[in-house]
């Protein structure tokens, strides 16, 4: 009897399993190529004191999703380093400093590799090549430095010997704020704690 059964079995063959549309295996989420990423600096950079190859550290300060679903985490860790500073000049050049975020560290504490350039410097400076960023001129206020001295010298010039020592005064006072610009360098690029700045994946991520 029993061989009886286990033959009708296998004569039946093998037996479908119904499976149910919500169980099947979904294909994986992946944030695509060109996706802005904001993130909030942590720590303070300053090309007067930053090196090559000094740690970068932020924050994704927005949730990224795809498919209504949440991918990255707001508050995700993401790491990278300086990889160029370049300082401003005594006469002429603006400071610069080129980054590159490498890491990226989800609250889970799944940690995967990132390629990534800048989008955007979020006000701290102007944006420069696929990952640098490049400060202010100092032109403005160089000129304005020449011309603080220059009417301290005229006023001194004044009070010891009327227009003439005005005229005397006034040259000298620019000559000194001139060497004084000279002497010294522009303004250094300062990205504080809590500067937001926009990085774009430059390949796709699956999380």
């Amino acid at each position: 009897m029993i061989a009886i059964l286990i033959l009708a079995a296998l004569l039946q063959g093998p037996k479908k399993l119904d499976i149910d549309e919500n169980t099947k295996i979904q294909p994986p989420l992946v944030v695509p190529a060109g996706t802005v990423i904001p993130v909030t600096l942590t720590a303070r950079l300053t090309t007067k004191n930053a090196r090559d190859g000094d740690g970068i550290y932020g924050k994704t300060a927005f949730p990224v999703t795809v498919d209504n679903k949440i991918v990255i985490p707001e508050g995700s860790f993401v790491r990278g380093k300086v990889v160029d500073v370049k300082r401003p000049g005594r006469v002429k050049g603006r400071a610069g400093i080129t980054l590159s975020f490498q890491t990226l560290v989800l609250p889970s504490g799944i940690t995967m590799p990132i390629y990534t350039s800048l989008g955007g410097a979020g006000g701290a400076g102007e944006r420069k090549g696929e990952a640098g960023i490049e400060g202010d001129s100092s032109k403005g206020k160089d000129a304005g430095d020449i011309g603080k001295t220059t009417v301290e010298g005229g006023l001194i010039g004044v009070i010891a010997a009327g227009g003439k020592g005005a005229a005397i005064g006034g040259a000298a006072g620019a000559g000194a704020g001139a060497i004084g610009v000279l002497l010294s360098r522009g303004a250094d690029l300062v990205l504080e704690p809590g500067t937001t700045l926009e990085i774009v994946l430059d390949r796709p991520l699956e999380p």
